[in-house]
C-alpha cells in the first residue's frame, strides 16, 4: 500500500512552479525605447556581439539566430540581427530588427 502511495504522489509536480528560464522564454522580446541608456540595453539583451563607432555615435549589433547556421541542410538560413544606434549623448537614438 505504501509503495502504491509513493508512486502516485512521487510523480506529481506542483503547478505554477515552472523554472525561471521557462517563464522568461514565454515573455515576448522587448524592443528598446528611444532614450534608453547603454546599461538598460545590456539589461534587456546582454552584451553585444559587435560594436562600431561613427561620427553620429555608436552602433551595437546583436546576432539573434547564429545557432541555426550550423544545422545540417538548413538551406533557408537567413541571419537575423537587432541593430541599436546610440547618439552622441550615449542614449538610444534608433533601432532596427531584421526578421
Amino acid at each position: 500500500m505504501l509503495a502504491l502511495a509513493l508512486v502516485f504522489t512521487g510523480c506529481s509536480t506542483p503547478s505554477g512552479n515552472a523554472p525561471a528560464e521557462a517563464k522568461q522564454k514565454e515573455q515576448p522580446e522587448k524592443n528598446p525605447d528611444v532614450g534608453m541608456t547603454k546599461e538598460q540595453v545590456i539589461q534587456l539583451y546582454g552584451k553585444t556581439d559587435s560594436k562600431s563607432m561613427t561620427s553620429e555615435g555608436e552602433t551595437w549589433i546583436y546576432n539573434l539566430n547564429m545557432g541555426e547556421r550550423f544545422i545540417p541542410f538548413n538551406f533557408g538560413y537567413r541571419p537575423k540581427t537587432r541593430i541599436v544606434n546610440f547618439g552622441k549623448d550615449q542614449l538610444v537614438a534608433s533601432w532596427s530588427y531584421t526578421k
